[in-house]
């Protein structure tokens, strides 16, 4: 008696869960939009990258044009440690003030595009972190639908 039960309950239970389950060519369908929607973001994700990297690119050119300034603007300022030196043999010590003020005035700015600089290093250490973070979980989308193609031919193959 107890047997027989729960074979009909069994039996009851997978058919009303058959009843409520799709067909096989709306679940196929189903997946194929789903599939279309998954492309769509990984276009939309890959443009995306694309952009991130133009942006780096551009902030990298503008360290390598402020490294190349500040070597310039350190050759002015020793220029004019050695006008300044020259002026003090001399005796002149109004045009070595000059100088030394020019000179300061130089490594002020010096020290201001370093600071440039580093904060700009920074920003694009930034943007890398952040499209390595992208591609990642990229990537780990990528595995989770091969996952679901897999699983989804495994139960196409089933009908």
């Amino acid at each position: 008696m107890k047997t027989k039960t729960l074979m009909m309950t069994g039996l009851l239970s997978m058919i009303s869960a058959a009843a409520f389950a799709q067909s096989p060519a709306a679940q196929v369908h189903q997946d194929n939009v789903q599939i279309r929607q998954d492309n769509q973001l990984i276009h939309q994700d890959n443009r995306e990258i694309q952009h991130d990297n133009a942006v780096i690119g551009v902030k990298k050119g503008e360290v390598v044009a402020g490294k190349q300034e500040l070597r310039a603007e350190k050759q002015e300022r020793n220029a004019l440690a050695h006008a300044e030196h020259v002026e003090l043999k001399k005796g002149d010590l109004a045009g070595a003030r000059q100088l030394d003020q020019a000179r300061r005035s130089e490594q002020h700015a010096i020290n201001e595009q370093k600071h440039e600089i580093r904060h700009d290093e920074k920003v694009i250490a930034r943007h890398q972190v952040d499209k390595h973070e992208a591609k990642v979980a990229r990537h780990e989308e990528k595995v989770e639908r091969h996952e679901d193609k897999i699983k989804r031919a495994h139960d196409a193959g089933k009908i």
